[in-house]
């Protein structure tokens, strides 16, 4: 299945890019990808929040649908 992954702030700056397309089934499966193609990822990830398709992914062996899109949300600060 291929997703569009888009990156923000803090994940956006440990990847080098603002999205990929990767093939997967699970969201977990992508983000696995992700790290491999970009190590940085590793750091940020644990601390992420998930959008699938704009709605709050709360199961990462969530099944992901073809041309879905997995938004990688770092915390952010401010108020």
């Amino acid at each position: 299945m291929a997703v569009t992954v888009r990156f923000y702030a803090a994940a956006r700056k440990a990847s080098g890019v603002t999205e990929l397309k990767l093939d997967a089934a699970t969201a977990m499966q992508i983000l696995d990808k992700a790290v491999e193609a970009h190590p940085n990822l590793a750091q940020v990830l644990p601390q992420c929040s998930f959008l699938l398709n704009e709605v709050a992914l709360h199961d990462l062996n969530t099944q992901v649908l073809d041309n879905a899109t997995l938004d990688v949300l770092p915390p952010f600060a401010g108020g």
